[in-house]
């Protein structure tokens, strides 16, 4: 588990997921679904990323540049 490793699109769906346990939870008369949504609400703001260490390292990828290609020669 790391944190603040999670992309936006993640954090944008744990969002929507929150206020989905929010709304629900209140308008079926069920307090305690709401509750659900701190958990959800903190993995968000926090970035939680749930995988584990060596598939986030081949995740991210580096890429190079030579130092010749700004050339416009060289650019297409």
């Amino acid at each position: 588990m790391r944190f603040f490793a999670c992309t936006f699109d993640k954090v944008l769906i744990r969002f929507f997921l929150m206020m989905a346990c929010v709304i629900g939870g209140l308008f079926s008369g069920q307090p305690l679904i709401a509750v659900l949504a701190l958990p959800l609400f903190l993995s968000a703001i926090l970035g939680v990323s749930f995988m584990p260490e060596k598939e986030v390292a081949e995740v991210a990828t580096q890429v190079s540049m030579k130092p010749d290609a700004r050339k416009t020669k060289n650019a297409a």
